[in-house]
């Protein structure tokens, strides 16, 4: 099983960054390389599908959504990628009461390429996605 992790820390409230994050839909408002997200259905088993900027399509499922460990979960349910059992999490943690960590993380099969052309593809995709957060969020 291969995996990704990637963090940031911001220099925001860790609840002001959880109401971006927290936000199913609103991730193509501070990833660049997803060009929109169209999400259906509410709360947990809601799905969103992602445009990405090549004209790829993703389809994602929110798996839960923890408001007090401010984490969310979610798996891909259809992708280009040759990934199976995909499990992403967003994560907010509090440094102090101006600054908090994100983590995005992920744990996936690979089937049909190496799997470090899979985790470049999506620990690229986190750190862009942590930057536009970081200029959303933080104004840096």
């Amino acid at each position: 099983m291969a995996s990704v992790d990637e963090h940031i820390e911001l220099s925001a409230p860790a609840d002001e960054v959880w109401r971006v994050v927290r936000d199913f839909g609103a991730i193509a408002e501070w990833t660049p390389p997803i060009a929109d997200a169209d999400v259906s259905g509410e709360g947990v088993g809601a799905e969103r599908t992602l445009t990405l900027a090549d004209g790829g399509r993703v389809v994602e499922r929110l798996e839960a959504l923890d408001e007090a460990a401010r984490i969310l979960r979610y798996s891909i349910v259809e992708s280009p990628l040759p990934v199976e059992h995909y499990e992403g999490t967003l994560s907010v943690r509090a440094v102090d009461a101006s600054t908090c960590e994100v983590t995005w993380a992920s744990t996936f099969d690979v089937d049909g390429a190496p799997p470090e052309e899979m985790t470049t593809v999506f620990a690229e995709l986190y750190a862009a996605g942590l930057s536009g957060l970081r200029s959303r969020v933080a104004g840096e």
